[in-house]
């Protein structure tokens, strides 16, 4: 079995495709691939994606979200992943500082920082990307932002941790597999995740979350997504909890169902 992730080796991707592999049983092979595109098509028999879906502090990624109503795959599986963002160069006093590269996102969740010190940023196409140009450059100037194990794995120096504006981030992956695929996680399903649109009729947000509601379904996630087909209307992603035993869990689909013009599930993990 193969798990692929994307983008630079040692870039949060990578690490979340180690915890990934915890959890499942059989022989795995660890693979990078250098972009987005080409993911979703690739993706066949025993070979699962782990990609990016939403951090904690910053936005989430919407275009994988559009991708599972383009293509039948499934989640079957997610990671939470601490981000510890550090500051990392060849040199070791800060004072020699004048750029500092890194993935987009990772210079947003930095932003406090990077404007307190009068840093100027440049976006690189991932964190472990970052720090690989830093150590490659003879350039005294180019420091990176990127994790603790990509400051190990090309021998930088790690000048200050935790830069990130907020302590507590985190970035949420979700593990994806061909539809038709019989893997399986050894821990117990506790989660759904479905998209839906809801029908051009009062109250029709209010209708589909009632439904839960009234069968007592706990909630984890709602947020609106610009739908593809009609400009400015919006499709709802929304996550929550269930277990085997909830029977109810089919009732509240089926009164949603009434009030959507599409809905899909996306996951049961």
């Amino acid at each position: 079995m193969k798990i692929y992730y994307q983008w630079e080796a040692w870039a949060y991707s990578n690490i979340a495709a180690n915890l990934a592999t915890k959890n499942l049983s059989w022989k795995i092979e660890i693979l990078n691939s250098p972009t987005f595109w080409g993911v979703w098509e690739e993706i066949s028999e025993w070979i699962v994606w782990v990609l990016p879906i939403e951090n904690s502090y910053a936005w989430s990624i919407h275009e994988n979200l559009y991708n599972f109503l383009r293509y039948d795959y499934k989640i079957i599986w997610e990671v939470n992943l601490e981000v510890n963002h550090c500051l990392i160069s060849k040199e070791k006093d800060l004072s020699e500082i004048k750029k500092v590269y890194s993935h987009p996102q990772a210079l947003s969740q930095c932003y406090n920082y990077l404007k307190s010190h009068e840093i100027e940023s440049e976006k690189h196409s991932n964190t472990a990307a970052a720090a690989k140009m830093v150590s490659e450059s003879e350039e005294k100037w180019i420091w990176a932002i990127s994790s603790d194990l990509s400051a190990e794995i090309y021998w930088l120096n790690i000048l200050e941790r935790w830069i990130q504006d907020q302590k507590w981030n985190k970035t949420r992956f979700f593990i994806v597999a061909s539809k038709n695929e019989n893997i399986a996680y050894k821990d117990l399903k506790n989660k759904v995740t479905i998209i839906f649109e809801t029908r051009n009729i009062p109250a029709s947000l209010y209708k589909c979350l009632w439904s839960f509601a009234t069968n007592s379904i706990n909630l984890t996630k709602i947020e609106s997504l610009p739908s593809l087909k009609d400009p400015f209307s919006y499709m709802f992603w929304l996550d929550f909890e269930w277990n085997l035993e909830m029977e109810n869990i089919k009732e509240s689909l089926k009164e949603l169902q009434y009030f959507t013009k599409s809905l899909k599930i996306l996951g049961e993990y």
